[in-house]
């Protein structure tokens, strides 16, 4: 029984990115007559767009499953990867140098934000969107205004190989596994997310986890924004809070995720959502979408599918209660007979 249940699971988990690659080959080949992969180039970019996407949910599900929404990420990701792109570049270091220095100042931008968060007692959302306007002002200061370019720039190729971003992901996989399953930060994560009031009067100290959540998450954010400049080699300084949206883009693969690791664990849920989700996107692509268009095709999906996580439980209460009260009429019946 138990060999059964998880074969159901596997399959379950699996049954997403296959069945999204069989519809939209099928799509594109009705529509418009053309193979969705038929090119190595094919492949790397739905990888890329999965690692992408994968790391930025994992920064992402650190806070917002405990109720804290941090605006904030898509800025410390602009900071941390700007910031270690520039001073990478100016000592002459190689991609590891550029991911390695985006890491530690993700880690300060990260631990920062929390302080914040736990010193001035603000609204995780008000606090995001005064942080973001912070972060946003540091890297457009430090690179006058004109951002990162990795064009023409030595060694920082292997960031953008297909097997190095794979490596980059399963490891952050790995990472956020060990985390939420067999540390102190992922027992106080269950705890949290079950009850903040109980997890404090149990012991927990429910301030210094919100900060180490802080902190992972800019650290993830701004790996997440090294696998995207290491293929897009630009990222431009924005102001005014906008550098957001990057990040929201993606909380569809956190969501998912969490709902497909009900079956295995949110860690690998969030990789089999993100591969699902581009290779959705990629096709939407392939039938020539523009990219307003393919964000609100994804938009309308996101929109139904929380609208049936928040009644897929109402049919069976419903299925229950009738099931009371027939119970209640039975007996109510051999009482009066």
């Amino acid at each position: 029984m138990k060999k059964q249940s998880k074969l159901n699971d596997i399959l379950f988990t699996l049954a997403f990115p296959v069945c999204t690659f069989i519809v939209m080959t099928i799509l594109c080949k009705v529509l418009k007559n053309i193979t969705m992969v038929s090119s190595m180039l094919d492949i790397k970019t739905i990888v890329r767009n999965t690692g992408v996407t994968a790391v930025t949910a994992y920064a992402m599900s650190f806070n917002l499953k405990e109720g804290r929404f941090d605006l904030s990420l898509g800025a410390q990701r602009l900071a941390g990867t700007i910031l270690g792109g520039l001073l990478a570049i100016h000592l002459g270091l190689s991609g590891a140098g550029f991911l390695a220095f985006s890491v530690l100042f993700g880690f300060v931008f990260g631990f920062v934000t929390g302080l914040a968060f736990i010193t001035f007692r603000v609204p995780p959302m008000v606090l995001g969107v005064g942080m973001a306007l912070i972060w946003e002002v540091v890297p457009y200061v430090v690179s006058g205004g004109k951002g990162l370019n990795l064009f023409g720039v030595e060694g920082m190729d292997i960031l953008s190989e297909a097997w190095f971003q794979i490596a980059v992901v399963v490891l952050m996989a790995v990472l956020v596994y060990i985390l939420m399953n067999y540390t102190r930060l992922g027992y106080e994560t269950k705890a949290v997310q079950g009850s903040q009031y109980i997890a404090k009067n149990s012991g927990i100290n429910i301030f210094r986890h919100a900060v180490e959540c802080y902190t992972l998450a800019g650290a993830l954010i701004c790996i997440a924004g090294v696998l995207d400049v290491s293929f897009t080699t630009q990222m431009a300084s924005s102001l005014g809070n906008t550098s957001n949206g990057v990040v929201t883009a993606n909380m569809f693969a956190m969501i998912l995720g969490s709902y497909i690791g009900e079956k295995s664990d949110s860690s690998i849920g969030i990789i089999v959502a993100s591969l699902t989700l581009s290779i959705f996107k990629y096709g939407l692509s392939m039938m020539e979408l523009s990219e307003a268009n393919n964000s609100v095709v994804n938009m309308v999906i996101f929109i139904c599918f929380l609208v049936y996580q928040a009644n897929r439980y109402v049919g069976q209460l419903h299925k229950d209660q009738r099931a009371r009260i027939a119970l209640a009429q039975e007996k109510r019946a051999q009482a009066n007979a």
